[in-house]
Order: structure tokens, then sequence, then C-alpha cells
């Protein structure tokens, strides 16, 4: 019986790892599948922008937290006059200093995502002129989200194809 189960399982893994390999059927005239994910991700302009935001991440952290020390230190400078410090001026003060770190996580929050939006739109443009000129000359008449399908003709996936032209087109984000 246990032997029995053994097989039937094997027969199983080996039948679902075919289907997922398979093709599905012939190509649809006129029906054309898009990943817009990976054509962004493959896109030297898509890298570029993934690099530059790092970057940018990377400075903003370090300015932040050297920021961020100028208000601690302040902070224990005021710890230090507490007991010299009307408690009600020591509370607006403390609450002052909050305020400045909120303020500052903020602005460089903003700062990033205003970077992030800027390189999006660029992206956005070169990904919609490419796709106007393969959807043109593959003579798509409907493009549909490929990494929506449970399945595809893989002579359909117009996604490579895309790439290289947003290539052509952008081949790095300009980030402010």
């Amino acid at each position: 019986m246990r032997l029995i189960r053994l097989v039937s399982a094997a027969l199983l893994a080996c039948t679902a790892a075919s289907l997922s390999a398979q093709t599905f059927g012939p190509p649809v005239a006129g029906m054309c599948l898009l990943s817009r994910t990976a054509a962004i991700g493959a896109s030297r302009a898509g890298q570029s922008m993934q690099a530059r935001l790092g970057q940018m991440q990377t400075m903003l952290k370090g300015e932040l937290a050297q920021r961020r020390g100028a208000i601690d230190q302040k902070r224990r400078a005021l710890e230090g006059r507490r007991n010299a410090t009307a408690p009600i001026e020591y509370q607006r003060q403390s609450a002052l200093l909050d305020q400045q770190a909120q303020a500052l996580e903020q602005q460089q929050n903003a700062r990033f995502i205003a970077a992030q939006t800027h390189g999006q739109q660029q992206i956005d443009r070169a990904l919609g002129e490419a796709l106007a000129r393969v959807i043109t000359r593959q003579a798509c008449g409907v493009v549909l989200e490929r990494d929506q399908s449970y399945g595809w003709n893989n002579a359909m996936d117009i996604t490579g194809a895309v790439t290289s032209e947003m290539d052509a087109i952008l081949q790095a984000v300009t980030i402010q």
C-alpha cells in the first residue's frame, strides 16, 4: 500500500513538472503578452534606477544619521541641564527636538520619494515609447499582462523586444 502511494506521488510530480514546462497551444494572431515588471527590471534604465536609488538611500541614511547625531547631542545637553531648567521649559525644548527629528526624517523620505517618482516617470515614458514601437511592428491587436496568465505560447511574448527597445531609448535614469 505504501509503495503504491510512493509511485503515485512520483507520477504526479513528473506529470506536474512536464505540464509547467509545456507551451500552451498555437499563438493567437494579434494577441501579445508583456511582463511590465520583467521588461523594466531587465532594461538598462531599470537597473540604472535601482542602482541610483540604492546609492541615494545610502547617502540619505548617512545624512540622516549625521543630523540626528546633532539632535541627539542637543538632547543629551538638555538632559544634563534638566535639574537647572524649569519643567515646562524642559518639556518645550524636548518637544522641539522631537519635532526637529521628525521633520528631518520626513524631509529625507520626501527627497527619496521625489527622486523615485522622477526616475519612474522617465522609465514609464521609455516603456510607453518602446511598447508603441513593438506593438506596431508585431501587429498586436491586444496586449495583456503576461504575469497574470496561467500559460502562453512564447511566440506571443513581446517582453524581450520591449526591453531591447527601452535600452535603445533610455540607457540611464537621472535622479535629482
